[in-house]
């Protein structure tokens, strides 16, 4: 069924969908071949081994995943025990999937294990075992048992009778015997191990925690510069703005005006009566000597500004 309209497929496009996704195939594979309708095989080397894809396409292919088997069978997350593949793509296989890209991710991962394991016709030898991790660390940790004991071969009848109907007597037993002994010393250093471990481990929360706290303050301390970068910036901008040519001429511009303003200012004071003469004179002069010294000034930069812009400055 079409998932998005609710209707059948019509057999055209069905037929046109499968031929797009097995020239996809093609595209991104090499060495491919059509055994019969449906099955295509991949093949390709790893390390020193020659590997087969098996690919098997249903009938109702793309809407229905695709069966992958290698062989010979190797040791990998993907392969099952029967050789079956089930990566990534396959697992989340749908009818959009592109085959083509699906079995190229395959085939490069497999290239990545050159010394990967093989096993013939699918099958893993009788003598070979894969140990479970909870195995390996028993192997690892404790010292191995012997398949018998000597010092419970040399007790006669009526001591092993003995030993097996006193419990307490059988439990010395067992307590004196090398083995034990050694097994106890193993057990006793590994938890030596994990409490020095254990003491690592704390020694080493406190250090992150101290390193964490560091890092807190650093970065509050980043927070205020950044602010008095920001305020110094603003500053820096304002000053640079007050002091270019141009604003400072049209700062001596309006400060020669306002001199000038000052000027007649006391000079409609002094008409009205309400200043002497010699105040008069002295304040008169002072401002009318800064409103020409500033309007000098102004013109000057003026002049010395359109000769740069003259020249292209």
């Amino acid at each position: 069924m079409n998932q998005s309209t609710g209707y059948p497929l019509s057999p055209t496009i069905v037929h046109l969908k499968r031929k797009k996704q097995i020239d996809s195939l093609r595209v991104f594979i090499k060495d491919v071949r059509e055994i019969h309708a449906g099955e295509y095989h991949v093949f390709f080397c790893s390390g020193n081994r020659e590997l087969t894809l098996k690919i098997q396409l249903p009938s109702d292919f793309p809407t229905q995943k695709p069966m992958i088997w290698i062989n010979p069978v190797i040791q990998h997350n993907w392969v099952t025990d029967n050789g079956r593949i089930m990566s990534p793509g396959l697992v989340n296989y749908s009818e959009h999937s592109d085959l083509g890209q699906i079995v190229h991710s395959i085939v490069r991962e497999m290239k990545k294990l050159p010394e990967i394991k093989s096993y013939p016709n699918g099958e893993r030898s009788g003598s070979e075992t894969f140990p479970s991790a909870s195995q390996q660390l028993s192997q690892q940790q404790y010292v191995p048992i012997p398949p018998f004991i000597p010092e419970l071969e040399s007790l006669s009848k009526n001591q092993i009778k003995n030993l097996s109907e006193h419990e307490d007597i059988l439990h010395q037993f067992v307590d004196e015997l090398p083995q034990a002994e050694a097994v106890a010393t193993d057990v006793k250093n590994h938890l030596d191990n994990v409490e020095k471990i254990a003491r690592n481990i704390g020694d080493l929360k406190k250090t992150l925690t101290n390193k964490r706290q560091l890092i807190l303050q650093h970065y509050e301390r980043l927070n205020e510069l950044k602010l008095e970068w920001d305020s110094s910036s603003t500053q820096h901008h304002n000053l640079s703005q007050c002091y270019l040519p141009n604003n400072i001429e049209e700062s001596l511009r309006q400060a020669a005006t306002l001199a000038d303003e000052k000027s007649e200012e006391m000079a409609e004071v002094f008409l009205s009566g309400q200043m002497d003469v010699d105040t008069f004179l002295s304040s008169y002069t002072a401002s009318r000597t800064e409103s020409h010294i500033r309007k000098t000034k102004e013109e000057i930069l003026h002049k010395q500004l359109q000769e740069l812009q003259r020249l292209g400055y």
